[in-house]
């Protein structure tokens, strides 16, 4: 997700890099297939964690594109509800949809963090969000002419297929892969051993179901860390050559809006094992507009991207920057791994939980977040959004 290759301080460094592909041709990734005279694909795409953060980013890119879309999740009963509610107004803190609701994946200025009805997101110690109910039948087709669009806050003629995915339940692959060529592919912070399911489902989707390319989400400083699922993965996609795109995005924006959105709003501080670590932090939205590119563009197949914002801040710098906006003083206290994990287990936070918060800001310790570039600018034409205007933007998230 985080790292870069170019020298301290440079903002244009290897951004894309074409990975190692040794080996037996196992699943047909040549240098024809991976050229930029690709044959365009176009089948569904299938978004797994389409419920999270990230994965509804990609979603909302890949509809807006006109892409036929499949997002897998694991209870899209309650999420078709959950966002009949949004569009209703029934749903607590929620007004009635109109023309300008956010769609799937983006939530409104000042609106509550969006998230599935049965996720337990990674906590900070003092954030303890409550689930979302669950109701109407899986399988029903997300768009504008569809009831379940204004459920979704949908726009546009882009839409959706929700479908039940779980990397847990076998069951559900066949069906989530039906019709689809490509695939973006994530580690759910519930699955912990790959080898028993993302591995699996990635031999199911290329071998069995005609899946032609994978754009897998990663994360920083993988290379380095052997132990991590990430790290696992990209291996074994690159060992099989498994025509596959890497995307490695640095810390996201919204962590600050939904893990940390209790600290900043309730106690006007920001705590966390950070030390005096700079992050060249990066918007949800704009790795999903990346994701899209990469999966609807020929020539990226066999390459990595380092997606990071264009300009690195320290934890200093974030809370005044949240300080001019909210108009009031908000504080960032370092603290110890240690500290912030013993109390983060007192509150309740599950053990994975703690290691996956823990990890990044080791990362971020390193120096590993800290270099900015232009690689979502070089592959949407949009310059990546600053933190700032994502502060302003998402300004009564913390009022």
């Amino acid at each position: 997700m985080w790292l870069l290759r170019g020298g301290r301080g440079s903002h244009t460094p290897a951004f894309a890099e074409d990975v190692g592909l040794g080996g037996t041709n196992v699943r047909g990734m040549t240098e024809q297939t991976s050229s930029p005279r690709r044959t365009v694909l176009s089948g569904g795409i299938l978004v797994t964690g389409a419920s999270g953060t990230v994965g509804r980013a990609v979603v909302d890119a890949l509809a807006e594109a006109g892409q036929t879309v499949i997002a897998g999740m694991r209870d899209p009963r309650g999420w078709i509800a959950e966002g009949a509610r949004r569009a209703s107004g029934t749903a607590a803190g929620q007004q009635p949809a109109g023309p300008g609701t956010a769609r799937i994946g983006t939530a409104r200025p000042g609106s509550k963090p969006l998230r599935a009805p049965n996720q337990k997101p990674a906590r900070n110690p003092a954030h303890k969000p409550g689930g979302l109910p669950t109701s109407p039948p899986p399988g029903r087709t997300v768009g504008a002419a569809d009831a379940s669009a204004a459920a979704t806050g949908t726009t546009g003629g882009g839409g959706a297929i929700v479908r039940a995915f779980d990397f847990a339940d076998r069951s559900t692959w066949a069906r989530a892969l039906a019709g689809v060529d490509r695939v973006f592919l994530l580690v759910p912070p519930t699955i912990g051993t790959v080898g028993r399911t993302l591995i699996p489902f990635i031999d199911q989707a290329m071998e069995e179901s005609g899946v032609r390319q994978i754009v897998f989400l990663s994360a920083p400083g993988v290379r380095f860390d052997t132990r991590s699922p990430h790290h696992v993965v990209e291996q074994y996609l690159k060992r099989t050559r498994t025509p596959h795109t890497i995307l490695r995005p640095n810390v996201l924006m919204q962590t600050l809006s939904t893990l940390y959105r209790d600290d900043i709003r309730l106690r006007s501080e920001i705590v966390l094992p950070a030390g005096g670590a700079r992050v060249a932090f990066v918007d949800a939205a704009d790795v999903g507009r990346c994701a899209a590119r990469v999966l609807t563009e020929p020539g990226h197949l066999g390459k990595s991207y380092s997606l990071a914002g264009e300009e690195s801040l320290s934890f200093p710098q974030v809370a005044e920057s949240l300080t001019e906006v909210l108009g009031r003083p908000i504080r960032y206290t370092a603290t110890t791994e240690a500290e912030f994990a013993e109390l983060a287990a007192k509150q309740g936070v599950t053990g994975p939980d703690i290691a996956a918060q823990a990890s990044w800001y080791r990362a971020a310790r390193r120096r590993l977040t800290a270099l900015p570039n232009r690689g979502i600018r070089r592959l949407t034409g949009r310059p990546a959004t600053t933190l700032r205007g994502f502060i302003e933007d998402h300004r009564q998230t913390w009022l």
